[in-house]
């Protein structure tokens, strides 16, 4: 009703009512609160006069009216804060003034539903479809109520892309996630899945089929990707930081049955495995600042849980192989995003289970020692405990459970000694 009654005109101007209904604030004794607009001394509703509502925003007016900051008052033409895009006009919907597709801008153009612009964003951890919201409308489909092929996957987000409005949804990356479907070989691995987009019904018609769309990410099979490539792996995460600096650290320590560190080893796969054969252990952070690198300093063994407890082995110290008891070679550390190490296997006299513990954090290239065989005395960065296990062993010769074998007790006994006098020479 305010829209028509509004001052006629292509230029814009402040709305003053109808026969002095509603009264200008400043003839009532009115204010404006956030919470409530603009009313008088009375309560009833009032009118803002130009540059009356401090509050610089469409709460000054009554329905069907917009604030237009360029005049400072309320107007019965719709005006958007933020600009529409190209093919977008301002409209009233719901008494509020919004962007909305423009039909006459579609329908010159005579677009249908094979021009939908689709958009794939692929990144380590997960991939995003999005499309486009506006032709989508027009064209009778509810965007906003997209799924993936599994239904429960919903809650689409609106965005605008490359000076379009987008709805987009987002899925980790993993095989049976959301319905996605994976393909892998000895270098790559692919994700495929679909957006589904339903017909807008809220009419109470069903006037067009829901539309699918399929997208697909391929990635090259890094020590990260691998991880995803499989269900249930021996795995920690945790989040690494560099003092405060900005940006996710999310940080993975996972053990891996080859030396490529493409085959991530399953939960299922940690028990029953031979002494004396290779286990190969990977880290690997989505720290974004190249600025830093990912660094282990130190790793041992122990037979229990609890990495507190007194029977331990050191593997790593000070960034470098110890190789005092089991033999451990480090293959890569602080020198990139990854870290790789591996152990010959082995266990604890009168114990079954091996638990590997790590001490890692991520180290700023200018201090020029993340590379270093060096101790973490001077150390500033944060560093975070990763464990894994447990695993367990099987002697090769006759395949029985070790819980009575593993390292002689004086070969066992040299190494814990030998860890303990490296560890006593850094102080």
């Amino acid at each position: 009703m305010f829209a028509a009654l509004g001052i006629a005109g292509s230029t814009p101007s402040c709305y003053t009512g109808v026969n002095g209904s509603p009264p200008l604030c400043s003839t009532c004794n009115g204010t404006c609160l956030q919470s409530s607009g603009c009313t008088c001394s009375n309560s009833t509703s009032c009118l803002p006069d130009a540059r009356f509502c401090s509050l610089n925003s469409s709460s000054c007016c009554l329905p069907n009216l917009s604030w237009n900051p360029d005049l400072a008052c309320c107007t019965a033409d719709p005006y958007c804060i933020s600009a529409c895009l190209a093919d977008e006009v301002c409209q009233y919907v719901n008494q509020t003034a919004v962007c909305v597709a423009n039909a006459t801008y579609y329908k010159a153009l005579g677009l249908n539903v094979q021009n939908t612009t689709s958009s794939v964003a692929c990144k380590g951890s997960n991939m995003t479809i999005s499309v486009s919201k506006n032709l989508l409308e027009i064209l009778h489909y509810k965007p906003s109520a997209s799924t993936l092929l599994q239904s429960n996957c919903s809650g689409a987000n609106e965005s605008i892309l490359q000076g379009q409005r987008m709805y987009s949804l987002t899925v980790q990356t993993g095989g049976g996630i959301c319905g996605s479907s994976m393909v892998k070989n000895a270098t790559h691995v692919s994700y495929t899945n679909a957006i589904i987009v339903p017909g807008n019904t809220d009419n109470g018609l069903v006037t067009v089929s829901e539309l699918s769309v399929a997208f697909t990410c391929t990635y090259n099979i890094s020590m990260w990707i691998s991880l995803f490539t499989v269900f249930k792996p021996v795995l920690d995460t945790q989040n690494l930081d560099a003092g405060g600096t900005n940006g996710d650290g999310l940080t993975s320590l996972a053990a891996y049955s080859n030396p490529s560190y493409t085959n991530p080893m399953l939960q299922s796969e940690q028990q029953d495995l031979q002494i004396g054969s290779t286990l190969y252990f990977g880290m690997s952070t989505q720290f974004p600042d190249p600025a830093f690198v990912l660094r282990i300093d130190q790793c041992f063994a122990t037979p229990t849980s609890d990495g507190s407890g007194s029977i331990k082995i050191q593997l790593i110290q000070g960034g470098c192989a110890v190789n005092s008891g089991p033999y451990t070679e480090v293959l890569e550390n602080g020198k990139s995003k990854e870290v790789r190490f591996s152990i010959s296997s082995f266990s604890f006299r009168d114990y079954n289970t091996v638990y590997i513990f790590c001490d890692a954090r991520l180290c700023s290239q200018e201090s020029g020692k993340c590379s270093s065989c060096a101790g973490s005395r001077d150390v500033l960065e944060e560093s975070k405990q990763f464990s894994l296990g447990p695993f367990t062993f099987i002697d090769p010769v006759d395949n029985s459970a070790v819980s009575h074998k593993g390292l002689p007790f004086t070969v066992l006994v040299a190494s814990l000694l030998s860890a303990w006098i490296l560890l006593m020479s850094e102080f």
